[in-house]
C-alpha cells in the first residue's frame, strides 16, 4: 500500500469509528438518563433530612416514633 492509501483508509476508519460512537451513545441516550433520574430520585431522599427519631415508651419499653408535640 502507497502512503495515500494507508492515510485514505486511517482517515475513513476515523470517521467511520466517531460515526459509530455517535450512534451508540444516541441509542443509549435514554437508558443513560433513566439511571441518572433513578440516582437522582435517591440522592434526593437522602439528603432531604427526612430522619425518624424513635424514643422508648417509659411504660412499655417499647422504641416508638417521637411526637412532634412533647408533654
Amino acid at each position: 500500500m502507497s502512503a495515500v492509501t494507508t492515510l485514505a483508509a486511517s482517515v475513513a476508519v476515523a470517521v467511520g469509528a466517531a460515526a459509530l460512537y455517535r450512534y451508540a451513545e444516541r441509542r443509549s441516550r435514554p437508558l443513560r438518563d433513566a439511571v441518572s433520574e433513578m440516582r437522582k430520585a435517591a440522592r434526593g431522599e437522602r439528603e432531604s433530612g427526612a430522619v425518624i427519631d424513635y424514643e422508648r415508651d417509659p411504660e412499655s419499653g417499647v422504641f416508638k416514633p417521637k411526637t412532634s408535640s412533647r408533654r
